[in-house]
């Protein structure tokens, strides 16, 4: 316990002194502060930081062609519809596939039964026309040279909706990690010239991000629509030559460098 001021009034004195030297100190530290963020001519030291995108593209060939094929059948029941509709549905499948097209390749989308009505003026209601089951089928088919036969042979049979071929890639990484490349290289290029122009030099990357460009163009080619099947003199039509083409894949590198004078 310190001393009383009567009892040691030097030590009491020295005290004091400390303290208001230690107040008067911190109170100039205080308000120094106060001025330089008060001062737009000197804002807070921040690192100097420039932010650069590079593109990179490469061109693929497609190596899978995607379609779809779908049935429509109206009966007057759910379950003639379906099962007229599961016959003729089956049966593409087995020409398909026996076309080469693997199990894996063949899936079933979008089963879908509902009744079909119409508006009956002279009763004032709907009146139901029968049920009509729906299905869909995608197929991918990695033979191109079968496409056309494909479609010919889908067009048999009482098929109601064509759509496609949608062309993809199926192992695109190969290609990103090309055009990847060039992206880098095409922003580290960037940089070196406007730190250059600036008189910096690059400390290190402190961000990085991504992002690629859809550029795929589907061919399509449409037969039919909902409701209408294709009748039997369509059975074995001629189909067009359907060409893949080629597909940019366009990736853009987004690169954040440290710089220093």
């Amino acid at each position: 316990m310190w001393p009383t001021w009567r009892e040691n009034p030097l030590f009491s004195a020295l005290l004091s002194l400390v303290l208001l030297g230690l107040i008067v100190f911190l109170g100039g530290k205080a308000y120094q502060t106060f001025l330089l963020a008060n001062r737009v001519d000197q804002p807070t030291p921040m690192e100097r930081t420039i932010y650069i995108e590079g593109i990179g593209k490469e061109s693929m060939v497609p190596d899978v062609a995607v379609m779809t094929f779908g049935i429509d059948v109206t009966a007057d029941s759910v379950a003639n519809a379906q099962k007229q509709n599961t016959d003729k549905m089956n049966q593409l499948i087995e020409k398909i596939k026996g076309l080469g097209v693997a199990k894996e390749d063949v899936q079933t989308k979008d089963y879908s039964a509902f009744e079909k009505t119409e508006w009956d003026y002279h009763e004032n209601k709907s009146v139901s026309k029968g049920w009509t089951v729906s299905q869909k089928l995608e197929v991918k088919v990695r033979d191109q040279n079968k496409l056309s036969t494909i479609i010919s042979t889908a067009g048999q049979g009482g098929t109601s909706f064509i759509s496609g071929p949608v062309f993809r890639v199926d192992e695109p990484a190969a290609y990103e990690a090309k055009a990847r490349t060039k992206a880098l290289a095409d922003a580290d290029q960037k940089m070196r010239a406007v730190a250059s122009s600036l008189g910096m030099k690059v400390e290190k990357v402190i961000g990085y991000s991504e992002y690629k460009e859809d550029n795929s163009n589907p061919y399509g080619y449409g037969m039919g629509g909902v409701g209408g099947a294709m009748s039997e003199k369509g059975a074995g039509a001629p189909t067009p030559t359907i060409e893949s083409g080629t597909q940019e894949i366009k990736l853009h590198a987004s690169v954040t460098y440290l710089i220093s004078r």
